[in-house]
């Protein structure tokens, strides 16, 4: 069997190997989630107050009573002529919270507008070591529900509800641990207004995951007719996570999904504050910042209007589901699949609604993807995501070694024919035409390709871009440590602080960048010309100083684990010109020696 064939068949089996690992396998996970998640959402309540499981006489009684109340309630708001403003004078009773501790995070529902108020999520953490919070302090809460007509709107977030807890009228505060006896917590909210008006919020949170379900319904009896659109909103926005405020803010962005479409609007487009409409069938909207996303996915997706909703001065991202209402119906409903979390494509992509088209990967999504796909597999194995990117910079030097090569060999041809290019520049100095065409003549009998010294650069710029999306914004390498100084490869790295601010390289000394150029340098004084010694000595002198500070000031603000990557591919660079200037040098003392020899 030749050289070639076994290459083809190695090839052949490494990417059945990658397309099993990083494909199939997934795949396979995803549509066993997907089915786990279905049957355990498959026997869905009514809006009916319901009976919790009985465990004795007593339990089952006071479920009775409070089910029975609540629907005497129902009744009474439709007889009573009460009128339900945005302040109403009779919501004199005392607010009431309800805490939800999962194993992931803790969410706090208010009865004050039913509405989701905090949520403090476990296993990430702020610079002080306190679990992240998603809800900004102070905020009203999100997923409201508002009554349109024409230009007006009212809102119910002012409003106080009286709340079920899976199937028991509350009437004080209350704390619920979802664990292994307790799977799920539903939370139910009523307000009743006049004429057989009442508006009924339901949320059902589960013990493991960041998903929820979330149900809403209008009953329309008397002045709730009038409404033409009734939506769903998330309007407190979401908070500042990171310590690079700056950073942070510049992934804000209120997003969805509109038939195949997807829509984002950025924290910045939304300097006027107006609302950005797409009208169509919706399944998903969303708000995100660099790293946690809240989102609706709409069960049985309808024809909508989705706003884009933002206030660049408030730093405010959200998102409404705008329904109209046709032919008066006396009660309209949605329900949805909640996400409120960490932007998470594995977790993402379970929902099977497109929502991991929410992180943010660059222009070259398909190739950050793989790029990350390929660091979560190598993440079972290693622990650390530096030395993961070291690996991922040693494979991809790996993959371009022939070609890296040959252009390095090229740059030596190029070199050996300095001489010959700068009789035939002095020889056609004042003819620019034959000097080209003598030129290309020379490379062309020599076999050299002027371009050979740039291929190997422009080919890896793909996979270099690909990398920068991959540990620009996603989740798994916020706050990853590598070693020593390094403690966050999304953040470039902090050496010490100066105590003031510097232009151009801000408050704060990173060692990475200066290390990447200092081996730029020496890289480019082992290769000789980054042109591949075509330039003039002057030119070659000037791009062998300025591109190390050109680079060193580009990458100055970079994640370093970007980086980091950059400065292994460079030293791996210079040991493969060391080793074919060797190689080189060589092949010219064996050619001198046969010279002599003749």
């Amino acid at each position: 069997m030749d050289k070639r064939s076994l290459l083809a068949i190695t090839v052949t089996f490494l990417v059945l190997i990658l397309w099993q690992t990083l494909y199939l396998g997934p795949k396979q996970e995803k549509k066993a989630a997907e089915k786990s998640l279905k049957e355990e959402y498959a026997a869905r309540d009514s809006f009916a107050g319901r009976e919790a499981e009985p465990s004795g006489r007593e339990e089952v009684k006071k479920q009775s009573e409070d089910a029975g109340a609540w629907n005497a309630e129902r009744k009474e708001a439709e007889r009573s002529g009460e009128t339900l403003g945005l302040v109403p004078a009779e919501d004199t009773a005392r607010a009431l919270t309800i805490k939800i501790s999962t194993e992931v995070m803790d969410v706090t529902l208010r009865s004050k507008g039913g509405e989701i108020g905090e949520v403090k999520l476990f296993n990430y953490r702020m610079d002080d070591g306190e679990p992240v919070e998603l809800i900004p302090a102070g905020n009203k809460g999100g997923l409201a529900v508002e009554l349109k007509k024409g230009e007006i709107t009212k809102n119910f977030t002012d409003a106080n509800f009286s709340v079920l807890v899976d199937g028991i009228r509350l009437n004080e505060d209350r704390g619920i641990r979802l664990d292994e006896e307790k799977e799920k917590v539903e939370v139910v909210f009523l307000k009743k207004a006049g004429e057989g008006d009442y508006l009924e919020k339901r949320f059902v949170f589960f013990r493991r995951g960041y998903e929820f379900r979330a149900s809403f319904r209008v009953n329309r009896e008397g002045a709730f007719r009038e409404a033409d659109r009734y939506a769903i909103a998330w309007n407190c926005g979401l908070a500042v996570t990171e310590e690079n405020e700056t950073g942070d803010k510049q992934g804000f962005a209120s997003l969805g999904k509109v038939g195949g479409e997807f829509y984002k609007e950025s924290l910045r487009k939304f300097g006027d504050g107006k609302t950005k409409e797409q009208p169509g069938q919706v399944i998903w909207a969303g708000a995100r910042t660099k790293y946690f996303i809240s989102a609706l996915v709409e069960d049985n997706p309808s024809s909508a209007t989705l706003e884009l909703r933002g206030n660049e001065k408030e730093s405010m991202v959200g998102y409404a589901i705008v329904y109209p209402i046709r032919g008066n119906p006396s009660a309209v409903e949605h329900s949805y699949r909640g996400y409120i979390g960490p932007l998470d494509m594995e977790g993402l992509e379970k929902l099977d609604a497109g929502l991991e088209q929410s992180i943010d990967f660059g222009w070259l999504r398909f190739l950050s993807v793989l790029a990350l796909r390929v660091m979560l597999f190598f993440k079972k194995f290693i622990p650390n995501y530096g030395w993961i990117i070291i690996l991922m910079s040693v494979m991809t030097k790996v993959l371009f070694y022939r070609l890296t090569h040959k252009s390095f060999k090229s740059m030596k041809d190029m070199q050996k024919l300095q001489p010959k290019i700068k009789e035939l520049q002095d020889k056609y100095k004042n003819d620019k035409e034959k000097l080209n065409k003598q030129t290309m003549k020379l490379y062309k009998e020599s076999g050299v390709n002027p371009l050979g010294g740039c291929l190997p650069m422009l080919l890896q710029m793909p996979v270099f871009i690909a990398l920068f999306g991959a540990l620009r914004n996603t989740i798994e390498l916020r706050n990853a440590p590598f070693i020593l100084w390094i403690n966050d490869l999304s953040s470039p790295d902090i050496l010490f602080n100066f105590g003031f601010t510097i232009p151009f390289l801000g408050d704060s000394f990173h060692l990475l960048p200066i290390l990447m150029g200092g081996a730029m340098v020496l890289q480019s004084k082992l290769g000789g010309s980054p042109t591949g010694g075509s330039a003039p000595p002057g030119q070659t002198k000037m791009m062998t100083t300025m591109m190390p500070i050109v680079f060193t000031f580009m990458f100055y603000r970079m994640p370093s684990g970007l980086v980091l990557y950059w400065i292994v591919n460079n030293l791996l660079t210079i040991v493969q010109q060391y080793y074919v200037h060797r190689q080189s040098e060589r092949e010219e003392a064996l050619a001198s020696k046969g010279g002599e020899a003749s």
